[in-house]
């Protein structure tokens, strides 16, 4: 057992998966719509696949910087010239500096096809937005189901009425829409398609006070 070997095979094993988190996190919709729709892929959620790809990535920075470590002597070899002197800015150091800082410089200023790939990106989330739905406003999944009937002029007793005559567990206003969801093995999203029609013209005067909700 070799510790070159282990930290090779963890470089190579560690750039794979994060190429496939990458590519996951470049399509998943933004955390409004994925926290919303309770949006999933392989079974892992938003969160989840961020904190993969973060510790991911930590550790293929750690397995790169030993690599380098290991591999310093033929690093150094490349920044050699023919007569074998050590010289920064030779050809390949020159194209390697000059390409990262172009896709740099190129992606700040929104250059082609830097800006596609942005664009692109935005697209699919903006596609997936109107697949899966957008929250009525941001994070409100964590509101209690009082804040978010309050916010919307929504009927809360009805709300709650709509729930329960639907087959939804609700434990009261306190409630939020995202443990409601949880409870029941549904999205915060189709929770509020429920209790929608508690508002507008619908909307009736409550005759329960709030405090008494939780036991209805």
């Amino acid at each position: 057992m070799k510790l070159r070997m282990i930290i090779s095979l963890t470089l190579v094993l560690t750039l794979l998966l994060s190429v496939v988190t990458s590519l996951i996190m470049y399509i998943i919709p933004h955390g409004r719509v994925a926290y919303w729709s309770d949006w999933r892929l392989w079974g892992l959620s938003k969160t989840q696949w961020s904190e993969l790809h973060l510790n991911l990535g930590i550790l293929l920075l750690l397995a790169g910087f030993f690599h380098v470590y290991f591999n310093w002597r033929p690093i150094v070899n490349y920044l050699r010239n023919r007569s074998r002197k050590l010289t920064l800015f030779n050809a390949n150091f020159s194209i390697a500096l000059l390409l990262t800082a172009g896709v740099a410089l190129g992606t700040y200023l929104q250059i082609p096809p830097l800006s596609t790939v942005i664009e692109l990106n935005e697209s699919i989330k903006q596609a997936a937005a109107r697949k899966y739905g957008k929250p009525p406003y941001a994070h409100a999944e964590l509101s209690g189901l009082e804040t978010l009937a309050k916010r919307m002029d929504l009927d809360l007793e009805k709300s709650i009425r709509l729930l329960r005559s639907s087959g939804f567990a609700c434990s009261g206003p306190d409630q939020t829409i995202q443990g409601i969801a949880r409870q029941n093995g549904v999205t915060p999203q189709q929770v509020y398609e429920v209790i929608k029609a508690a508002g507008g013209e619908n909307k009736t005067d409550s005759k329960v006070p709030v405090s008494s909700l939780a036991s209805v």
